[in-house]
């Protein structure tokens, strides 16, 4: 029985062949673009899937003055997790660009140093040795890693040095395929130091009784702390969240994105609309190419139903139909998706693999979709009286207005696709080509010191600290020598980078302001302009430091000019040892401003100006190299500082960023957004007019004696063209005017926190008009001026 259905089915759709291969495409596109948004959406939803009972996890927040960093479980008890909720927990500390040695080449990496109890929150396969870390010695390498430093080799029992240290590497873990987190390649226990110098990152394990909304209502409150032998204080509180929220934790992604993965809900929930937007066009579409089928059908259901056709075999009968096509839709999706999956990847920034979660997903689709779709049709004509069904064969005006209707939403949908698309892809622009206030020209961002952070004295040799102190000067030396380097220096601190601090004016009202600690030539580098004061030719000594505000600090503060303009802060902006060996302080007292430098926008354009202090002090011997390049010389500057480190540290691992290259990374969201926007909401214009294009064919050779009476009557062809195309036309206007002021709406609340947006303009509306109005055009005029031309003789000897 279920073949004869399948059969009949099959049949039906074959002498429905136009409508179905139309319905067929529309179909596939939108079900391929849904497929792979929501596959990126859940890949985004589903981070860290291999760890053990995700749920349990929660990390504590500590914020200081503003800054809030991840950090262990306070001794406070004001702040603390009690004792009594937890179950297990686990250290961590991060040294990004931290450097290692195999066989005397200098590698960078990413390298984390863990508890051994680290592998009791996270899943990862072994694919060589064991994960053991039990030895202070033993390291785990990444397989990418571990393919890097010793190719094929297998890597297990091979040794690596850090910080002179010989390491052993016990081990090898393969990636998993859920995204991570974490973003490491070599893993260390901590005991491998006594002290890294860097706040431990805290993974807990709480049980069922830990209730996180209570312990953030006692420790998500300032209170003041007073630091241990110096003046002033600061404000401190804590915050936990559940690891799965980490991913999507806004306040420390800018100072952790080189180590951790950080994920932007809002990206997610734009995706989200727009998989809904783009699944809807597909379904309209579908449901009203259908309807035009199921309308020439109604006179043979009618007959079925007078010949006992029950209404559970007219069901199974639209099920199969709506299975059979929903069927090579999918299997034409996943055609799509793989023959394109190099544009999906550029889009998304990143490969998606194949996962159980697609099955799942396709299944859902070919199952539920078809069932609903044959609910409704089944509703739509199932209760229907054989003799209704066969009278309403040759009046159709009801169901014209419904497949109008749905036409109007697939055209209001695509507009509204378009004109957003349009925007955010003006925004982008309006991002990427404004000033930021400092020039980015020919800067490029090196690291070019391969060696670690000195964490403890004592534990360095004079041997090893002289071998540094060459390799710096070396490098130096190296730089001075190049002919093709305008000038350069070393720094800690770039333009995008700052934190926050309390900072007092002299009628002691407090202000949040960015400190940035540079040296004087900062700002010649950057361009940025001073607007009043100077700043002393050489700094050489602490004590010997300049305050410098921009110009909206200056505003903020209450301050017109540089005369009686002081601040201090809260607590020392810088800590240095006196000749004395009593412990210095810089910034508690009131301390006079030197000059006022120019704004300029620090991060992202939407989020403005920021009030900005500068600790103008001695120039940095390490950090990053800060080059300004000569004119049409970058590739020679670059090919050069390879052979300095290669020269120098034995190191091919040359690492480096062209300063606009990082600027046009701060907007690489909006970049995704404006062309994610771009390819659906043209996807949607094909949909569109593929229904379009169904819709007119059955439209407009229904009404051929109507025309051949006109034309006899003496109608003009173009009097045909507005008699068959006006509907249509303002089916078109009617959704426009629906579509610009809901677009309108969306984009003034999407950008309403933007302190610097693209302008909204007449032409972000007409311009998409425009275009779906003439794909329209052509896409009706085939069957219009066909129409237009028949031979009413000819239709007349049909009828």
């Amino acid at each position: 029985m279920l073949l004869i259905k399948i059969k009949y089915a099959i049949r039906f759709l074959l002498r429905a062949k136009s409508y179905t291969v139309i319905n067929l495409i529309g179909l596939s596109l939108s079900l391929a673009c849904c497929i792979i948004l929501l596959r990126y959406i859940h890949r985004e939803l589903t981070v860290d899937t291999h760890a053990n009972d995700l749920s349990t996890i929660i990390v504590p927040l500590r914020d200081i003055d503003g800054n809030v960093y991840p950090g262990e479980n306070p001794g406070n008890k004001d702040y603390s997790v009690d004792e009594k909720y937890i179950e297990d927990r686990c250290k961590l500390v991060v040294e990004e660009n931290s450097t290692i040695i195999s066989n005397d080449v200098a590698y960078k990496t990413n390298l984390m140093a863990a508890d051994t109890t680290f592998f009791h929150f996270f899943n990862y396969r072994v694919l060589e040795g064991s994960l053991s870390l039990d030895s202070p010695h033993d390291v785990i390498l990444t397989e990418g890693y571990a393919m890097r430093l010793f190719g094929k080799e297998s890597p297990v029992g091979k040794n690596i040095y850090f910080d002179g240290k010989m390491l052993t590497v016990s081990g090898v873990i393969e990636q998993p395929v859920c995204k991570t987190t974490f973003n490491f390649d070599v893993l260390v226990s901590q005991k491998l130091r006594p002290y890294w110098g860097r706040l431990n990152i805290e993974l807990i394990r709480v049980n069922s009784g830990f209730d996180i909304q209570k312990q953030n209502e006692k420790s998500n409150v300032y209170r003041l702390q007073r630091q241990n032998n110096l003046s002033g204080n600061m404000q401190m509180r804590y915050r936990y969240i559940s690891w799965k929220d980490f991913y999507f934790e806004t306040s420390i992604c800018d100072k952790y994105e080189k180590f951790f993965r950080f994920g932007n809900r809002n990206y997610v929930f734009v995706l989200s609309g727009v998989v809904f937007l783009l699944f809807l066009v597909g379904v309209l579409n579908f449901v009203n190419l259908y309807s035009v089928v199921m309308q020439k059908r109604r006179k043979i259901y009618g007959v079925k139903k007078v010949f006992g056709l029950s209404g559970r075999g007219l069901f199974t009968e639209m099920w199969m139909e709506n299975f059979l096509l929903f069927a090579c839709a999918v299997f034409l999706s996943w055609c799509i998706i793989e023959t394109s999956s190099g544009l999906w990847q550029g889009l998304f920034s990143e490969k998606i693999p194949v996962t159980g979660f697609d099955w799942f997903l396709s299944l859902g689709l070919l199952l539920l979709v078809p069932l609903f779709t044959a609910i409704f049709f089944y509703f739509r004509y199932g209760y229907r009286k054989p003799v209704a069904c066969m009278r309403s064969a040759v009046s159709d005006n009801g169901t014209m207005f419904s497949r109008y209707l749905f036409l109007f939403l697939q055209y209001s949908i695509t507009l509204f696709l378009m004109i957003l698309s349009l925007y955010f892809q003006r925004h982008f622009d309006f991002l990427i080509n404004s000033s930021h206030g400092y020039q980015t020209d020919d800067i490029l961002v090196a690291q070019l010191y391969n060696h670690n952070r000195v964490i403890d004295y004592n534990s360095i040799t004079t041997k090893q600290l002289e071998e540094r102190r060459q390799n710096i000067d070396e490098v130096g030396n190296k730089l001075n020598e190049c002919p093709f380097i305008e000038c350069w220096m070393n720094s800690s601190t770039t333009v995008w980078e700052g934190t926050q601090t309390p900072i007092i004016n002299n009628s002691d009202e407090m202000f949040e302001l960015r400190v940035k600690y540079v040296s004087a030539d900062f700002f010649d580098l950057w361009g940025l302009k001073i607007v009043d004061g100077g700043l002393p030719d050489n700094i050489d000594d602490v004590s010997e430091n300049v305050i410098v505000l921009n110009e909206y600090a200056m505003k903020l503060l209450g301050y017109t000019s540089l005369e009686n303009a002081s601040v201090r802060s809260t607590s020392a902006l810088v800590i240095y040892m006196k000749n004395n060996g009593e412990i210095g302080e810089y910034g508690v007292n009131m301390t006079p401003v030197s000059a006022i430098v120019q704004d300029y926008y620090m991060g992202h354009l939407t989020e403005g100006i920021k009030p900005m202090i500068f600790v103008v002090g001695a120039r940095s011997a390490e950090g990053e190299v800060l080059i300004k390049v000569k004119k049409d010389r970058e590739k020679e500057v670059i090919d050069y500082l390879r052979k300095v480190e290669k020269e120098i540290y034995n190191s091919e691992d040359f690492t480096y960023k062209w300063a606009d290259d990082i600027v046009a990374e701060m907007y690489q969201k909006d970049k995704e957004t404006a062309h994610i926007y771009t390819v659906f909401s043209y996807i949607a214009i094909v949909i569109s007019c593929l229904g379009l294009l169904g819709i007119s064919l059955f439209d407009i050779r229904r009404r051929y004696r109507e025309i051949a009476i006109r034309k006899v009557n003496g109608a003009k062809p173009k009097d045909l063209y507005i008699l068959l195309g006006k509907s249509y036309m303002l089916n078109l206007v009617l959704a426009f005017v629906v579509a610009a002021p809901v677009s309108w709406i969306v984009i003034y609340y999407y950008t309403a926190s933007f302190v610097e947006k693209a302008p909204i303009t007449f032409g972000l509306f007409v311009i998409p008009l425009l275009i779906v109005l003439i794909l329209s055009i052509l896409t009706l005029y085939y069957q219009i001026n066909k129409a237009a031309h028949i031979n009413p003789a000819e239709v007349m000897k049909s009828e």
